[in-house]
């Protein structure tokens, strides 16, 4: 089974590598941040491969996240259920509407669970937002919204998508270095999330 492993930045993929097994016949590719670069970089990247019959099997999109206070913590594994686009929609002025509900999509891809059934770590749907929350205050309202979530990042759904339109099954793992809101990086903890990150690739 021939897999791509997307990240956003060097540093995760160096942690990707680190993880490599015998068993693993993986390629791993540095996406750059946030979700138009991650959907563009995946699906560009699955293309090339499939023209030159190095067609991939499964993406899995692999990073260190943010993680919503009570739900997980730092150093935490955090398998996807689902990979959400917490910004897609419409932001009424008493509710956030998703595109959903408008008729225009969805923002919502579905994980395939198989694909990380031996991984051991919290269970739960994974936001992708282009903006990094900033404040307790819009941590509590995106937990509101989605009680499901048990973390944020940033590329999730851009790779889901391509993977998606590729017919490619697609799965998210994410590890916590920090929590959502909190923007002092002496809390901090990416050694650990790196780490973790590590031996979740060594479980796929």
């Amino acid at each position: 089974m021939r897999m791509l492993v997307v990240c956003a930045v060097s540093e995760e993929a160096e942690a990707v590598e680190a993880g490599r097994t015998v068993r693993h016949e993986l390629d791993v590719l540095v996406c750059g941040v946030g979700p138009a670069a991650a959907a563009a970089s995946t699906a560009r990247t699955i293309a090339e491969n499939g023209q030159m019959g190095r067609a991939y099997d499964v993406v899995v999109n692999a990073g260190i996240c943010g993680a919503f206070k009570g739900r997980a913590k730092i150093g935490d594994v955090l398998i996807a259920t689902d990979s959400v686009a917490a910004e897609l929609g419409v932001a009424l002025p008493w509710r956030f509407q998703p595109i959903d509900e408008i008729g225009f999509g969805t923002n919502r891809i579905g994980c395939n669970t198989v694909l990380t059934v031996a991984v051991e770590g919290v269970r739960g749907e994974i936001l992708t937002l282009a903006s990094i929350t900033g404040s307790d205050g819009l941590a509590a309202n995106l937990a509101h919204r989605h009680p499901e979530a048990v973390g944020e990042a940033m590329e999730g759904f851009g790779v889901a998508t391509a993977a998606q339109q590729a017919g490619l099954p697609f799965a998210e793992i994410r590890t916590v270095s920090n929590y959502i809101g909190d923007r002092d990086v002496t809390h901090w903890d990416w050694g650990a999330a790196l780490k973790a990150l590590t031996e979740a690739i060594r479980e796929l």
